[in-house]
């Protein structure tokens, strides 16, 4: 069974269920079934096939929504679709997205898909967030004041992986569907509460995500202009930490490339990260495709938790190789 649909079985059950149960019966049968779909969603993680992600987590997202209408107050499930979407809309339209723009298709399916998923995304934080005594108006009513924001996280909830993962992904959200969106000046005065809400959870946990908090404040301040706050070479430095700390995350390094390397016109830099990928994807092809020869084990295979993230930079990597002429 392919990863995406590992639990689509137990979700499945629960829906048959459902449609022939009563209201608390429903919610007895979801509140039962939520925690193992919670905890399961993070095998996705360890998927090494874009494709099989690409076309399978859709389905597992309207299933769970599903559940969601029997029990619309479930934090695991409201927890799951935050992350669900969040993540779909980054690997999987954000992709489809960089390859619209890169080959100057007019179509804008990938954009607009991301800023539907992402908005879903974020909904789905508050509204978890909102059972914590927590609100979107607030937060943008102190946007420009940090230490209120962290304080107010502070007291409402805790430091477990689920708070900590919501808060994540609602601010990656939330940056996203503004950068996405750079022309709407009212928009773009919001990403400091964006900040807030990262920062408040790196300082709970600087590596939350195997280097999440890295690339967004590499892409934080290379994707500003100086008179705007951004510091480029602060960038830079935080992405090479990053690559340094975490070698294994190579959607860091992608990450790089794209909001640092590209552009800054650093062709050099450019051409080495490609390198480094092209060796990880020959040895990634060799682990994963069967040939005649013994199967050798890598540093970077033994990091399961890691392997989504390596095949999305191959993902990206393969874009960037296929559009590099045009960059510099």
């Amino acid at each position: 069974m392919n990863r995406p649909s590992f639990f689509v079985s137990h979700i499945l059950l629960v829906l048959l269920t459902l449609s022939i149960s009563s209201c608390s019966i429903n919610k007895m049968a979801v509140g039962g079934v939520s925690g193992l779909i919670y905890s399961s969603s993070g095998g996705l993680l360890a998927e090494s096939n874009f494709e099989v992600f690409k076309n399978g987590i859709e389905g597992n997202l309207i299933l769970i929504e599903g559940m969601l209408a029997q029990s619309p107050e479930n934090l695991n499930l409201l927890s799951t679709l935050n992350k669900g979407y969040a993540g779909y809309a980054f690997a999987v339209n954000e992709s489809r997205m960089y390859e619209e723009e890169w080959s100057e298709l007019k179509s804008e399916q990938g954009r607009k898909q991301a800023l539907l998923n992402y908005t879903r995304a974020m909904n789905f934080g508050f509204r978890y967030l909102k059972d914590k005594d927590i609100e979107l108006s607030e937060i943008l009513a102190h946007m420009n004041e940090p230490q209120w924001i962290h304080a107010l996280l502070d007291k409402q909830l805790g430091t477990s992986k689920r708070d900590l993962e919501v808060v994540l992904f609602t601010a990656q959200s939330m940056s996203a569907l503004i950068n996405l969106q750079k022309d709407n000046m009212g928009l773009v005065s919001q990403l400091t509460a964006a900040k807030g809400m990262f920062d408040w959870v790196c300082s709970k946990d600087p590596s939350i995500n195997y280097g999440t908090c890295d690339i967004f404040n590499g892409a934080y301040e290379s994707g500003r202009p100086t008179m705007l706050g951004g510091n480029p070479a602060k960038g830079k430095e935080i992405f090479l930490k990053a690559i340094a700390n975490h070698p294994h995350n190579w959607l860091i390094r992608t990450s790089y490339m794209q909001f640092y390397l590209i552009p800054q016109n650093d062709e050099a830099g450019f051409k080495e990260q490609m390198l480094a990928l092209k060796v990880f994807q020959e040895d990634f092809e060799k682990y994963y495709i069967y040939s005649q020869d013994a199967r050798v084990e890598a540093p970077w295979a033994r990091e399961t938790n890691l392997r989504f993230y390596q095949t999305l930079a191959l993902k990206r990597y393969e874009l960037m190789g296929r559009f590099q002429k045009q960059f510099f």
